[in-house]
């Protein structure tokens, strides 16, 4: 079964082909698979097959390929690359506090085991020949000749002349002798050596809590960690101390793990006969190490310990435990669970000394808690700021501050007008802050010098600014981001830029400011909720004084159209830029001191674009969108371009957007009739929705008006800036 099996695994999974002649590549295929399994390792075989009964396809592969690059090179090599699956926590780990994991068993979560006898290990004098072991005969004297002989089934090999004998049960000390004996009959005067080759393949049972329970070809050389890493180890409910090796039904030999995992004493561990068992009993009694301990976790109990014993397994005490003070906690009669303080009588714990309390016999589940030192300490003053050495600083009572100051070295940039002691009050529920002259303290004044108390803490500033920075792009000769001093102008900026190129646009200058971004976000949010108030305020009075069912559907349209432009409102709001507007040209003189001219502030960015080549006209015409820019045309020529307004315009209302960011309607002063307005490149002609109001709901339309126009502002700066 196991070969069928096999050989199935290598043409379906191994040689996967879909053509014809594909086909009888892998009718050859299964032929060579039987070959082929002969000469794997029977392990790498037993692995593949139990991955392909349990459905698990991908992992057989993986177990093959992983043999195929030498992992596995010969029978008789150590185990099987059999995956293992990290253990889930246990029971114990579930239930005893402290977050700790069972001791031990993360030495199995291993892919291939690492108790594998090497690959040419020589065999010892006490190794018995048996079926399956392979050894080179070499003759020379009076006869000579190399014989690779193999052991049969029936524990038999055949000598030139001498015929069949059987060694089976011969140790490899008297192999030679033995050997000698029968060959004497036939030779005289020659002499013979014998070296081992393939060792045979012995099986082993692995059975009750490990992880893969079964019964393994293994090398005959493997022994009982061997044996208990091919089985991926004991599960957490099975023991490390009493594990089982039993012979024709009797225990040969109980092996306690912790004897290899603490001491690394590999003594116990023996090498494996043809159809031994390795049985893992269930764990025994368990306790918890957890605190301040060198190796916090669960530890396997033989049923005697002390709280000593337990201490010392899990590595012993360290010094920053709190001394003469531990806590235990243990399930009582099976009722309840209680926490108990024991004292260990002496406040300095000496690890050669075990006080009685130490002698506590530790019960099943119990958890040793040691106690750590408060970490914090209190006897210590603080120095932070602009200082070589910051950081915590032993406190006495005669610490005052300037021997603090000295040692924490004063920088050049450090400001000598003022220090800060915060300190707590008597009271301990507040702090007070305390101002010291740095500049006099140094100087030696003795009235700065102040005894400090515990807990100080003392903050030296900085005189240092950090760089502010302004960015520069578009038509000038050197863009690129700048540092700036205090009182730096736009026009200083422009200068140092080397000013603009010829093809700069000074009408168009986009000027902003991280300021006016930020205001302007506070003043949009409050605009938004205001509006947000008014708009259900007065939708429900429009509709409770509706007289009709045609003055209630206005009401709920417009109370929708609404909706629909606020929330548009606000996404726009969102991307606006804090743009400032500014009217500058090219030559600086011109406006270097006037109102144009901006101190600059850091994060402003300033934007010189070339000039555009249209006119926008936005809104309520035939045919919105751009227009080709052609000087002395007013806003009644490129209105008649785009066909006119629609019925839905309010050509009262029309206004314009300058390309330098200021905007102007109708009613703006100095304007007179907007249609006899000439436009400069990259202006913007908008034309709103006319808003019809009822008697009813004037208020309604009036903030409906509000709305679209902003709205419409808005999106015009986004789309052109």
């Amino acid at each position: 079964m196991k070969k069928i099996l096999f050989v199935l695994f290598c043409v379906i999974l191994l040689f996967p082909m879909k053509s014809a002649l594909a086909q009888e590549a892998q009718q050859e295929t299964s032929g060579n698979a039987v070959q082929e399994m002969q000469q794997i390792d029977p392990r790498v075989v037993q692995a593949i097959t139990n991955a392909i009964q349990s459905g698990d396809l991908e992992g057989a592969k993986k177990i093959y390929q992983s043999s195929q690059k030498g992992q596995q090179e010969q029978v008789g090599a150590a185990s099987v690359p059999v995956a293992v699956e990290p253990p889930k926590a246990s029971l114990f780990e579930l239930t005893l506090p402290g977050n700790l994991k069972q001791f031990g068993y993360d030495l199995f979560n291993k892919t291939v085991s690492t108790f594998a006898p090497p690959t040419f290990m020589p065999v010892g004098p006490d190794y018995i020949i048996g079926p399956g072991d392979q050894f080179t005969l070499t003759l020379w004297g009076t006869t000579e000749g190399i014989y690779n002989l193999k052991v049969t089934k029936e524990g038999e090999i055949t000598l030139p002349k001498v015929g069949v004998i059987s060694i089976a049960g011969v140790r490899f000390g008297e192999l030679e002798k033995t050997l000698k004996r029968h060959l004497s009959k036939y030779y005289n005067d020659f002499n013979l050596s014998v070296a081992m080759g393939s060792l045979k393949t012995i099986t082993v049972y692995v059975v009750g809590e490990v992880t893969k329970p079964g019964s393994y070809p293994v090398s005959s050389l493997t022994t009982v960690y061997g044996a208990l890493f091919v089985a991926g180890g004991p599960t957490k409910l099975g023991t490390l101390r009493t594990i089982q090796v039993l012979r024709a039904g009797k225990v040969v030999k109980t092996i306690d793990l912790y004897d290899f995992l603490l001491k690394g004493d590999r003594s116990q561990d023996i090498k494996l006969q043809n159809e031994d068992t390795v049985f893992v009993p269930l764990i025994g009694p368990v306790a918890g190490v957890a605190g301040a301990v060198y190796r916090p976790a669960i530890y396997e109990m033989k049923g005697q310990e002390t709280l000593d014993d337990v201490i010392k397994t899990a590595g012993g005490i360290l010094p920053t435990a709190l001394g003469g003070r531990l806590q235990l906690t243990r399930y009582e009669n099976n009722q309840r669970k209680v926490f108990l303080d024991i004292n260990l009588e002496n406040s300095k714990i000496n690890p050669s000394v075990s006080p009685d309390s130490f002698r506590e016999k530790v019960q099943n589940m119990d958890t040793i808690d040691i106690i750590p030192v408060y970490d914090r300490v209190w006897e210590t003053v603080t120095l932070s700021g602009t200082v070589q050495h910051p950081g915590e600083f032993q406190w006495r009572p005669d610490l005052r501050l300037k021997e603090i100051i000295d040692q924490g070295g004063i920088l050049p940039i450090s400001d000598l007008t003022r220090v800060e002691i915060i300190r707590l009050t008597n009271t301990y529920s507040d702090r007070q802050i305390i101002p010291i002259d740095l500049a006099s303290l140094m100087k030696g004044d003795m009235a700065q010098n102040l005894l400090l108390q515990p807990k100080d803490e003392i903050r030296v500033y900085t005189r240092y600014r950090a760089a502010e920075k302004v960015t520069v792009s578009g038509e000038v000769l050197r863009p690129g981001t700048y540092e700036i001093m205090r009182g730096d102008r736009l026009s200083d900026l422009l200068r140092r830029v080397g000013g603009v190129t010829a093809e700069a646009y000074m009408y168009g200058v986009v000027f902003r400011r991280k300021s006016v971004m930020s205001s302007e976000s506070k003043n949009a949010q409050s605009f938004i909720t205001k509006m947000q108030q008014q708009m259900l305020i007065t939708a429900v009075g429009s509709s409770a004084k509706a007289v009709s069912a045609e003055e209630s559907n206005i009401s709920k349209s417009e109370l929708a159209l609404n909706q629909s432009l606020l929330s548009n409102l606000k996404t726009m709001l969102e991307q606006n830029q804090g743009r400032v507007a500014i009217n500058i040209t090219a030559n600086i003189d011109e406006w270097a001191g006037s109102k144009e001219d901006l101190l600059l502030q850091d994060g402003d960015s300033l934007d010189i674009p070339k000039k555009p080549q249209e006119i926008m006209i936005l809104g309520e015409v035939y045919t919105p969108g751009a227009q080709i820019y052609l000087p002395g045309m007013t806003v009644k020529d490129y209105l008649e371009r785009t066909g006119g307004f629609t019925k839905n315009a309010d050509s009262k209302e029309v206004f314009i957007v300058q390309a330098n960011g200021f905007a102007y309607g109708e009613e703006s002063p100095s304007v007179g009739n907007i249609e006899n307005v000439k436009l400069q490149a990259g202006d913007a002609i908008f034309v709103p929705q006319k808003i019809e109001r009822y008697a009813t709901l004037r208020t309604l339309g009036d903030i409906i008006d509000v709305l679209f126009k902003t709205a419409v502002i808005f999106a015009t700066i986004h789309i052109l800036f």
